[in-house]
């Protein structure tokens, strides 16, 4: 019965009774949306029965040709695999197919690794130049992120009642996911993993903007809108393209926040294990090998680094 199902329909039944209700909803949404760019191949037509190592490689090899991101590559590798596996477990198929199948190198894709580099110095100061003259709820965002390291989906989520200002500090507990589609957002009453669940104590700007959003506040949410909304994920986008055009700096995404975050804490020597804690991180090498970027090439710390122990 199944053996004969092309593999998007043997993935759809994959999803329906496998990961409908077993996963969090936008993690279902990017399965999806993998499995529909993925029905734009070859593969998708192939009864599961008799597909076999040689197949997966070649849908592989045309993903990478055709100027995929290794990190797009090993998404689409995983919806047309993980299946697979589960089928051959169950003993729909023969064998696992997909042993046997290699990524190609970071070097044969087309498509260069996205590297998030912090702002500046120099940066930072002319941001919050213009944050501090705003009245967009948008600004106030951009300076609770800079202060705490929040994911822009937490910092949306954030409610009054997750602020304490006699405590001097806010929790993490839930999160906005933005659909695949890019034309929804939702409210996940939990944050994105286990250990994102935290409490992050606020520094003196952090309290200054929430104490003077408090006074204005009008809802449960942090940050809203005049008609009194959540700040949506749209208008979170216009508001930083905005600031960042007025303090003429590059545009560079929500999550370069928390990257500047992460780097300002290296800088002032903030133990690389209470940073993991307060970015939420499960494992210190998250956060030493990806939220961490050295300032300009890197040689003042080099050269500091090698003359301390000289």
């Amino acid at each position: 019965m199944y053996s004969s199902m092309p593999l998007k329909e043997y993935i759809r039944v994959w999803l329906d009774t496998f990961k409908t209700g077993a996963v969090k909803p936008a993690t279902l949404s990017r399965l999806e949306t993998s499995l529909t760019a993925l029905e734009n191949y070859s593969i998708a037509e192939k009864p599961i029965g008799n597909i076999t190592a040689f197949d997966i490689q070649r849908y592989v090899n045309e993903l990478t040709e055709n100027g995929y991101s290794l990190t797009t590559i090993k998404k689409q590798m995983r919806i047309a695999t993980a299946p697979l596996r589960q089928a051959a477990a169950m003993h729909f198929i023969s064998a696992d197919p997909s042993i046997g199948v290699y990524l190609p190198s970071q070097d044969k894709v087309k498509k260069p690794k996205k590297i998030t580099a912090p702002y500046s110095e120099e940066e930072q100061k002319r941001l919050w130049e213009t944050i501090n003259t705003s009245n967009k709820p948008g600004a106030s965002a951009i300076g609770l992120m800079l202060e705490t390291g929040l994911r822009v989906g937490e910092a949306l989520a954030l409610r009054w009642k997750y602020v304490d200002l006699n405590r001097k500090a806010i929790r993490v507990e839930a999160t906005i996911l933005n659909q695949a589609d890019k034309k929804r957002s939702v409210l996940q009453e939990s944050p994105k993993t286990i250990s994102s669940k935290r409490t992050i104590p606020l520094t003196k700007k952090a309290e200054e903007i929430l104490k003077k959003l408090k006074e204005k506040a009008k809802t449960e949410w942090v940050f809203e809108t005049k008609t009194g909304e959540r700040l949506s994920y749209e208008a979170m986008r216009y508001q930083t393209l905005t600031i960042c055009k007025n303090a003429d700096v590059p545009y560079l995404g929500e999550h370069v926040f928390r990257h500047t975050f992460a780097t300002n804490c290296y800088y002032n020597n903030i133990d690389v294990k209470v940073l993991s804690k307060i970015l939420g991180h499960s494992d210190v090498n998250i956060t030493y090998n990806i939220y961490i970027s050295l300032r300009g090439d890197g040689f003042d710390e080099m050269y500091n680094a090698l003359n301390s122990v000289s």
